[in-house]
């Protein structure tokens, strides 16, 4: 255990690559067949050598602000802070080692150090959206509101609060804060609104499901209307294939069975992605078996 912190192993089996003097180098988590061994070794290498031409600089000229900084920031992503330490003392109101440092922290789980760094630097947008980050995935979403005061109109934290309550099926409570997305990014500068609108659809295809035996047309409308707008607006995001399965489920659990059927096969047809395809076929296959039911019962 003491291993696995120390080295921010997330996983088992771990393939790490440390340093003679403890750095990590490369950390790998699952199982990796000895073909595709060969681009990770050639990885390593790369870093390394890049670590002991940024380390040779730093030797050489000890009082160079740049060299002090990238060197500090390298042991932090090695796990060297006991290395890294010394190095932010001399320069202690650099803005981009003191955010590297409350990252470091964060990732950690030491909330406490990484928030004496924050008030040294109030107001920085990139420090203040990864600790409201931090919170959502504790799940503390009040101290994230606190912090989302004061950059109110920050897509990108913004869209996670939205995609946190959405998770939790609180569509209205999302929808102030995906409102400030929609308008602030209308061209999807961020690249993040297929994935809001996949969580819009999910969260209103769950209620669909949840209600089951009512009348849930209407929610399952505005599933289908999220998942559509991905399919139409965003064909080349990692989010098109999963729309078309989910749009397929949505209009199954709203018994539009020909719908779910002629989605299916078209996403069938064309998807490269195996897991969804299999998915699919499954689905498919069901989607059938109730219209058989359906027919007989009638």
């Amino acid at each position: 255990m003491e291993a696995q912190k120390k080295y921010g192993i997330r996983g088992f089996p771990a393939i790490l690559f440390v340093s003679p003097d403890g750095g990590v180098i490369k950390n790998h988590s699952g199982y990796m067949p000895p073909d595709g061994f060969l681009p990770v070794m050639e990885d390593v290498l790369k870093k390394e050598t890049e670590f002991q031409v940024k380390l040779k600089k730093f030797k050489e000229m000890p009082d160079d602000v740049e060299a002090n900084r990238d060197i500090a920031i390298l042991f932090l992503q090695r796990q060297q802070l006991e290395k890294a330490l010394p190095i932010s003392e001399k320069m202690p109101d650099d803005a981009e080692l003191n955010r590297e440092f409350a990252n470091y922290y964060l990732g950690k789980d030491q909330i406490k150090e990484a928030l004496l760094i924050s008030e040294k630097m109030p107001d920085d947008v990139e420090l203040n959206r990864s600790l409201a980050f931090y919170y959502l995935g504790k799940k503390q979403m009040e101290k994230a509101l606190l912090i989302s005061e004061k950059m109110p109109d920050d897509v990108k934290l913004n869209n996670q609060i939205a995609i946190s309550y959405l998770k939790q099926g609180k569509i209205e409570e999302a929808d102030p804060f995906s409102n400030k997305v929609f308008s602030k990014d209308p061209k999807n500068k961020s690249g993040l609104l297929s994935s809001l609108h996949l969580q819009f659809g999910l969260a209103y295809a769950v209620k669909v499901q949840a209600q089951a035996g009512s009348d849930n047309s209407d929610l399952a409308e505005m599933a289908v209307k999220h998942f559509n707008i991905i399919i139409d607006k965003y064909a080349k995001s990692n989010n098109f294939d999963p729309a078309q399965y989910y749009l397929g489920i949505t209009y199954s659990l709203n018994k539009q069975y020909d719908k779910s059927i002629e989605v299916f096969e078209k996403l069938i047809n064309h998807t490269d992605n195996d897991p969804i395809k299999k998915a699919a076929e499954a689905q498919l296959a069901q989607v059938r078996n109730l219209v058989a039911e359906a027919e007989t019962d009638n």
